[in-house]
């Protein structure tokens, strides 16, 4: 990014430069769970992990939706650590939970997202995306939502999750938003063009950043990812979704400029630019910290 551009969005995303420094270690950045990944969708919450790690969480751990692990580790981030979800559920001490990406729609499915919802701590976030919203239409589960958890639906999942169509949501997009925070409870964040977020007070921002090449399979596992990175590393809500939404769309935009994409931009590739992108501001903050002194 240029540093007209850095400085600019340091202004807007303060929360994104912002660094503990001194005496700190992995816990002091956070603990992520991802759960989800029936069989055959395995690669959904290791896209999410993995997108947590480089944006800045100090432990990840994934809880595949399986009846065994999959694999014994994953080749190409061996710091994550890797559990069933039935196992993770049990783990204490996490910092922030994403919940459905790759998740099925099966009755198993169904059952252990009932699980993650009754036993949820009512103080810590959760991003609830992708099978996980399909299922929530059905399950319904208003009274275990609150202001610590956030939807990030595409248009057919919110269509699901209000009851409508696909053209009912696109034909009005920050009323849809609205909508599904009336009912839900929570945040809300309606992915595609000019994605729109609502807080639960209604109040709603459209994002600017992002192009074509972020209509990929998996993209939506990394912004899952990177919002329960910030959300596990402390940001508040209004800056780990307004974030995310942000680095992620700019992600896209800076590979796009680069020569990578639009066409054939793949999910994986957002990763490292995420982390470049949040470097890049820590950097060019501490610069200008540093010459006042």
């Amino acid at each position: 990014m240029k540093q007209e551009q850095l400085l600019n969005a340091i202004s807007h995303y303060p929360a994104l430069y912002q660094r503990k420094s001194g005496d700190t270690h992995k816990g002091s950045f956070g603990t992520l769970a991802v759960i989800g990944s029936t069989e055959g969708m395995s690669g959904a919450i290791v896209l999410a992990g993995k997108s947590a790690l480089k944006a800045g969480c100090g432990k990840v751990f994934l809880g595949f939706a399986q009846q065994k692990l999959p694999v014994p580790y994953i080749d190409s981030a061996p710091e994550i650590m890797l559990q069933t979800a039935t196992t993770l559920l049990k783990q204490k001490n996490v910092s922030a939970w994403a919940i459905g990406c790759g998740l099925g729609l099966s009755v198993d499915s169904e059952q252990l997202l009932s699980s993650v919802l009754t036993q949820r701590n009512k103080n810590t976030p959760y991003v609830f995306d992708a099978d996980a919203l399909v299922l929530m239409a059905k399950i319904k589960p208003i009274q275990q939502l609150d202001s610590y958890c956030v939807l990030t639906p595409h248009p057919k999942e919110a269509a699901i999750l209000l009851n409508c169509t696909i053209a009912d949501i696109q034909n009005n997009r920050e009323q849809a938003t609205i909508e599904i925070v009336r009912q839900y409870r929570c945040w809300s964040i309606l992915k595609g063009q000019g994605t729109i977020i609502a807080s639960p007070d209604g109040k709603t921002i459209k994002n600017s950043t992002g192009n074509s090449g972020l209509s990929t399979a998996g993209s939506g596992d990394v912004l899952t990812g990177v919002m329960g990175s910030f959300l596990a590393q402390g940001m508040s809500m209004f800056d780990a979704v307004c974030s995310a939404v942000w680095i992620h769309g700019m992600a896209a935009d800076i590979l796009v400029e680069n020569g990578t994409g639009p066409i054939g931009l793949t999910a994986s590739e957002l990763i490292d630019a995420i982390r470049t992108i949040r470097n890049q501001m820590w950097r060019i903050k501490k610069q200008h910290r540093d010459a006042l002194f």
